[in-house]
């Protein structure tokens, strides 16, 4: 088999969007009409307007950063205020594969593989130390003066994701967050962030929990969707194509424009082959697009129910079918349960 070039949106497309899920959170923060008012000048001296945010494109992450900088002048606790309010579907196709990951260790191995999709200011050092996992957040040169921001960015970011990862039944307690910095001002917004034990003035800015952790499940891990959004951000980021057309289709169900899905002869005409010739090496890879696409919708119906408040019949709309009781159907037959059911016992 070969590799067939797809029609993927580009890296800078995809950290757009991330981007402006960043910014978005940020204006969820700052509600007060002078905070208001402050961040739109910071994203006009950006050259950010409203549009770029709601269409989610032409945001670049230096754009980002002048705006952090400005806010942060008059808001010095954003940071932590954003990080406690976000989600991992905030980072584009990244987050969706940790959602989806198996373990712990496995979506956080990812997560700080494809991290230059989400900054360019600096890169998290993970280790483990006698049982302790140890995150330590590594300033880029040209962000060494953003030095105390870029550690509660990361600190901050690391356990949020962490907890996501986690979900609400495991006891945090027994881990400890340290920052080289005094107690500032709004201490208090550290407390409120991490229900850990928090320690100024440390040796050094660093994120320790057990090791252990890493090894527990991902509540609501889908491997199938797991697989293809890597693959994604493998393309993102220029990495080795992959040769498996079975993959191959997949990725471009996942990418697909709008809510439609490719019908097999509109999915060959795409991939430049017959719809013959696909129906063939699906066939040798021991599945058919039928599967496939069944296999990417269920997927992301169990994403919507089990990650969002979508009602049923707008999850069956974004999946491309005509009314929600065939979604229903095809939902209960493959996982014996319906969609109501499924998202009621999570």
């Amino acid at each position: 088999m070969y590799d067939i070039p797809l029609k993927l949106e580009s890296r800078a497309a995809e950290q757009s969007k991330i981007s402006a899920n960043f910014l978005t959170r940020m204006a969820e923060v700052l509600r007060e009409p002078d905070q208001q008012r402050l961040f739109e000048v910071a994203l006009s001296r950006a050259g950010i307007n409203q549009n770029n945010i709601l269409e989610r494109r032409d945001i670049e992450q230096q754009q980002v950063d002048r705006v952090v900088q400005d806010v942060l002048r008059n808001v010095p606790d954003i940071t932590l205020r954003m990080f406690a309010r976000a989600e991992l579907s905030d980072l584009g196709i990244m987050g969706y594969a940790a959602i989806n990951s198996g373990t712990v260790g496995r979506a956080l191995d990812l997560m700080y593989q494809y991290h230059e999709l989400t900054s360019d200011r600096y890169y998290d050092t993970f280790a483990i130390e006698d049982g302790v996992a140890v995150v330590t957040p590594t300033p880029r040169l040209r962000h060494m003066e953003n030095f105390k921001n870029i550690a509660e960015d990361s600190l901050a970011g690391n356990w949020r994701v962490l907890n996501l990862l986690l979900g609400p039944d495991v006891d945090t307690s027994g881990a400890k967050v340290c920052f080289d910095f005094p107690a500032p001002e709004y201490e208090q917004s550290f407390q409120d962030v991490f229900a850990c034990k928090i320690v100024f003035e440390a040796e050094r800015n660093e994120l320790r929990y057990p090791a252990e952790w890493l090894a527990l499940p991902v509540a609501s891990a889908n491997q199938t969707l797991a697989d293809v959004c890597t693959a994604m951000c493998d393309r993102l980021l220029g990495a080795q194509k992959s040769r498996d057309t079975a993959q191959v289709v997949r990725r471009l169900l996942l990418s697909r424009p709008g809510r439609r899905m490719y019908r097999l002869e509109e999915a060959a005409a795409e991939l430049n082959l017959s719809p013959g010739q696909l129906r063939k090496r699906l066939y040798r890879a021991g599945t058919s697009y039928k599967q496939i696409v069944l296999e990417i919708r269920m997927a992301l119906a169990q994403h919507y129910l089990q990650d969002t408040a979508l009602p049923v019949q707008e999850i069956a709309y974004l999946l491309d079918y005509s009314q929600p009781a065939p979604f229903s159907r095809a939902f209960k037959a493959y996982f014996g349960v319906s969609p109501e059911h499924s998202r009621n016992r999570t």
